[in-house]
């Protein structure tokens, strides 16, 4: 099956591709693809609010991305999708979330790129629990991670630790500790750039506003 060779590529707090030392020297400008809520099952469920919902149209939508990414010239270094990979909850929903996780490996096996995969509320939970969160890096990998690639520095992040971490402080405590880490490896090696990949962003406008609860409207 094509779920078979998908490939689990962020461990031990790396991510595989990017490993080498010579990743920390900036070359020249290159490509990378941000995609974020691919999320199989989301169209059928919230849009059409079908009771018997399903994800075929997800699934050919993210067969169009790999299809396109796979002729992009020049090839992007890597595809990186933030955050809900899939719809169906890991604490209520367990069934339809494992059919939807080898639909998307075996579209994503197809990837001619490395795949970067981030965590949204969708894959570990609202209020996540060491069950969700060990779940979740079962199956994609790492929670959080960085690596460089190109001379460029790249943090993902669990931000549902910073949504509420009521059920699993300790693993909040310990992406924060990290965090400080990567923090000071910016400030000590000077990258060209340095990205932070995440699901919720921080701020819409200014770090001090409000929470935007419309951006949470799929989740009620």
């Amino acid at each position: 099956m094509e779920e078979n060779k998908f490939l689990v590529l962020a461990q031990n707090r790396q991510f595989l591709p990017f490993f080498a030392e010579e990743e920390k020297e900036w070359q020249e400008p290159f490509v990378f693809i941000q995609a974020a809520d691919t999320q199989f099952g989301m169209q059928e469920k919230y849009i059409e609010k079908k009771e018997n919902y399903g994800w075929q149209q997800e699934i050919r939508w993210s067969r169009q991305m790999v299809e396109d990414v796979n002729t992009m010239f020049p090839r992007p270094k890597f595809l990186v999708v933030c955050g809900d990979l899939l719809d169906a909850w890991p604490h209520t929903e367990e069934e339809i979330r494992r059919q939807q996780e080898i639909d998307f490996k075996e579209v994503f096996a197809g990837l001619e790129v490395p795949l970067v995969c981030v965590c949204g509320n969708h894959d570990v939970g609202n209020t996540p629990t060491p069950a969700t969160v060990n779940r979740y890096t079962s199956s994609f990998g790492d929670d959080y991670f960085s690596f460089w690639c190109g001379g460029v520095f790249f943090i993902v992040l669990n931000t549902q630790f910073y949504e509420d971490a009521s059920q699993c402080p300790q693993l909040a405590e310990e992406q924060e500790a990290w965090l400080e880490e990567q923090l000071e490896v910016v400030k000590r090696e000077k990258p060209q750039h340095a990205v932070v990949f995440q699901h919720i962003p921080l701020f819409l406008h200014h770090p001090d506003e409000d929470k935007d609860l419309t951006a949470d409207w799929f989740d009620s």
